[in-house]
């Protein structure tokens, strides 16, 4: 069961990772709504994007990504690994965040965005 709910938070790694390069797919600026406040000022004054459509892609963002990973997560604890208790669903939750935590943190924060320029804003 273990390594089941671990492969789950790796198909929510790969989700969340798919995201970003969808995000991303015309460059960076695209995803420029989880930027600083700063760099997002920056691309307004450069005239890359407008206040307007920053604040729609968080908007859509918020609106699809988060529901969808929340959906996805239910999904596998409660539907395909038929947690029934409070505590069995905790710690399913649990690992399967983690893990999609750590990918995040190390493939797409740390190597994606740090070691490439596939995140860099002009």
């Amino acid at each position: 069961m273990l390594l089941q709910v671990i492969l789950e938070g790796l198909g929510l790694g790969a989700l969340l990772f798919l995201v970003c390069a969808v995000g991303i797919r015309k460059g960076a600026v695209g995803m420029v709504h989880l930027y600083s406040p700063a760099v997002q000022r920056r691309c307004v004054k450069l005239g890359l994007t407008t206040r307007e459509k920053i604040k729609q892609n968080a908007l859509i963002f918020k609106a699809v990504c988060v529901p969808g990973y929340i959906a996805y997560v239910l999904v596998c604890v409660y539907g395909i690994n038929g947690a029934r208790s409070f505590a069995a669903g905790f710690w399913q939750l649990l690992v399967i965040l983690s893990v999609m935590n750590l990918m995040d943190r190390f493939l797409i924060d740390g190597y994606w965005v740090g070691h490439t320029n596939a995140w860099t804003i002009p």
